[in-house]
């Protein structure tokens, strides 16, 4: 845990950030109501990557067949959350109806009510479904976050009961060598 911290340190890009992250991450309390910086994810995924896995190693994926520490952080957090704070969120769905109606709500949660406003999630056909959104003006956007999407959509999928699920990310908006119009997950099971 030292090497993370000190990575994250490194990493933190300003004495302001250093200074959040010794006294209130590493030497105060945060309860789970705490909010957090939208630049804390990314500073404590790249420092995880970085001692775990070592110098050079993918901070991102595209598919949920190719993992990452990001995605396995959305994948974890997609398991306790649906036996915990969003319980109810997760009861009685089909992996479909979530889609349809629990991830547009979890989606605002997390990013806010208007990043929600460019969310789409369309049913291509029975297991077959493609949830985009326009997430350039989101200060967290980057293939890091995109990574986290896919596997926490993998998670609730897996927690949900569906059938060798795949979720497969070709279109990012954030991608730096080339750019899509939006971020496309298409996401299938079965």
């Amino acid at each position: 845990m030292d090497e993370i911290r000190a990575e994250m340190l490194r990493r933190a890009g300003s004495p302001e950030r250093e200074k959040f992250l010794q006294d209130r991450l590493f030497g105060g309390s945060l309860l789970p109501t705490t909010m957090l910086p939208d630049w804390l994810d990314k500073v404590f995924l790249e420092a995880m990557t970085r001692v775990l896995k070592g110098p050079g190693a993918k901070v991102h994926t595209t598919s949920s067949q190719l993992s990452c520490i990001p995605f396995e952080a959305g994948r974890y957090n997609a398991h306790r959350q649906s036996e915990s704070v969003f319980r109810a969120l997760f009861a009685a769905k089909s992996p479909a109806t979530w889609l349809h109606t629990t991830f547009p709500v979890l989606y605002r949660q997390c990013y806010g009510a208007e990043a929600g406003k460019s969310l789409q999630v369309q049913e291509l056909g029975p297991g077959k479904f493609r949830v985009a959104m326009a997430n350039k003006a989101l200060v967290k956007a980057s293939q890091l976050d995109c990574s986290t999407v896919i596997g926490y959509l993998f998670g609730a999928l897996e927690r949900l009961g569906a059938e060798r699920p795949l979720v497969v990310h070709d279109e990012c908006s954030v991608d730096p060598v080339r750019p899509a119009e939006r971020c496309v997950f298409d996401v299938s099971w079965g």
